[in-house]
């Protein structure tokens, strides 16, 4: 087996598209020439989470920004998995981690299902997921809260897709969590024993990619600190707090 050398996108949040866009982009060409084969963005990676995400919703200007990260994807030879809004019929709106190769082409889409309250007064929830074969990885992800599902989790984990025997595991995690009180610092740290329990139950890695600062509020919240998590259960990476970065790991 074939170690896979995989990037973490930390980045800077914007109000904008084009903002968001252009740090996507610029981590792909950051990991690419870190030698990484994909690299893992954040929950909404090309939007933002943030308040004015209702004014982004166009999906002729969302089909776009997906083409030139697809274009890019292309041209450097690097598969890439990025948060952005699905617009679906009746108006529904998925809060979405979409899968693209390093041909640039989009090979899967996941919907988060675990909503917050505040989250299901916008976004419609999504439907059971399974694995996706993204060049040598098995991967799925679980968006942000959804790390407190594990016993939902694990029963629709079990199958692996033909062609995926023997790849290793890896479970995304894009999400948007800070230690910002006493409250959401014991929150944080059941998302994290969560995603530890995953890793160990299913012998997968599991890569946060985390927002490293929040719009809403600005200001330091104790954001970021994106963790690399070992099929053992063992916590083997930290990116900094409330700062943007970018790190690579190599999974065995």
């Amino acid at each position: 087996m074939t170690a896979q050398r995989w990037a973490i996108a930390q980045p800077r949040m914007h109000w904008t598209l084009a903002g968001n866009l252009a740090e996507v982009l610029a981590a792909l060409e950051a990991a690419a020439a870190a030698g990484a084969e994909g690299c893992v963005c954040t929950e909404l990676a090309l939007t933002g989470f943030h308040r004015r995400l209702p004014e982004l919703l166009d999906a002729a200007a969302l089909a776009a920004a997906e083409a030139q990260v697809c274009a890019a994807c292309a041209r450097l030879g690097i598969a890439a998995v990025v948060g952005l809004p699905t617009l679906g019929e009746g108006g529904a709106v998925f809060n979405s981690h979409v899968y693209i190769d390093a041909s640039g082409r989009e090979v899967a889409r996941v919907h988060k299902r675990g909503l917050t309250a505040s989250e299901a007064s916008f976004f419609s929830p999504g439907g059971a997921r399974g694995w996706t074969v993204l060049g040598g990885l098995l991967a799925t992800s679980v968006l942000c809260r959804e790390m407190l599902d594990v016993a939902t989790l694990l029963p629709e984990l079990t199958a692996v897709p033909a062609g995926g025997e023997g790849l290793p595991r890896v479970v995304f995690w894009p999400s948007y969590i800070g230690e910002s009180d006493a409250e959401q610092a014991a929150l944080c740290r059941a998302y994290v024993h969560g995603a530890e329990t995953l890793a160990r139950q299913l012998g997968a890695w599991v890569l946060q990619s985390n927002w490293p600062e929040g719009l809403n509020l600005p200001g330091p919240q104790g954001f970021g600190g994106s963790v690399v998590i070992a099929p053992d259960g063992r916590r083997v990476k930290t990116l900094p707090r409330d700062g943007a970065a970018l790190s690579v790991v190599d999974l065995a």
